[in-house]
């Protein structure tokens, strides 16, 4: 199944839901335990001419979204003469800078890689039928600041009759590791999670090897931020550069 048709998916999932959701209150994920005491920061961000994201004491300075480029091989299975093999290539490089509300400024550099393996079934000029065979997204963004770099990491992959894996992976510095992992679960009316159809993540978390969470981001809508209480400044910094990263991302 197509990773990439799943996220585009996720606004006309949340309809669905919204019944068995809290009707107080914006939908909203599953936080993590152990920031459920924490107080969610909102993000503020503009797009169009002039992107910014901000959110807590961080801000975007300047912001370089850049554009996604794609190309495709195509090659026709003579021996199924309405069947071709396509592959898709997908590449989007970006930029921006981040500035603390105390401190010097972060520097970020990504990119977005994607290819795909797909057949397209076209029995006649008014019917196409695509089945994705193997498909791979790479996530990457270098994160630098005074004196240290740190590196996000994130990777999936999808091939036919498996379920689908949606991207997860490390934010590093060579030290220090932190895991990235996906979240898929909103709240019911009742208070009890419930799981997204094809377990399509709403958001993620940053945890250490000893399991503690440091850090969410939650991607629905504008998004929103928690970090937890106490979280070192040398560690804010490079998790809402990261966090910022994902928001571009999505």
């Amino acid at each position: 199944m197509n990773l990439s048709l799943l996220r585009q998916l996720l606004p006309a999932l949340l309809p669905l839901v919204l019944g068995a959701c809290s009707s107080t209150s914006r939908i909203s994920m599953v936080v993590p335990a152990p920031l459920t005491g924490t107080a969610p920061l909102e993000v503020e961000r503009k797009q169009g001419f002039k992107h910014s994201y901000r959110f807590g004491d961080f801000a975007t300075t300047s912001v370089r979204p850049g554009w996604l480029t794609t190309s495709t091989r195509s090659s026709n299975l003579r021996w199924l003469a309405p069947v071709w093999f396509d592959q898709t290539r997908a590449r989007r490089k970006f930029s921006f800078t981040m500035q603390p509300a105390t401190g010097e400024v972060w520097q970020v550099q990504g990119a977005y890689y994607a290819w795909s393996e797909d057949l397209t079934v076209t029995p006649n000029t008014r019917v196409t039928t695509g089945i994705t065979l193997n498909q791979e997204d790479v996530y990457s963004s270098v994160i630098q600041g005074p004196g240290q770099t740190w590196q996000l990491l994130l990777e999936s992959q999808s091939q036919l009759g498996d379920r689908p894996q949606f991207a997860q992976g490390t934010l590093s510095n060579g030290d220090s590791v932190l895991q990235v992992r996906p979240l898929s679960q909103l709240l019911r009316k009742d208070g009890r999670p419930m799981n997204l159809p094809f377990g399509v993540p709403v958001g993620y978390e940053f945890r250490r090897p000893n399991g503690s969470v440091v850090a969410a981001v939650e991607l629905m809508g504008r998004g929103r931020v928690w970090l937890a209480p106490g979280l070192a400044p040398a560690l804010q910094a490079p998790v809402a550069a990261a966090v910022t990263a994902m928001l571009m991302r999505d």
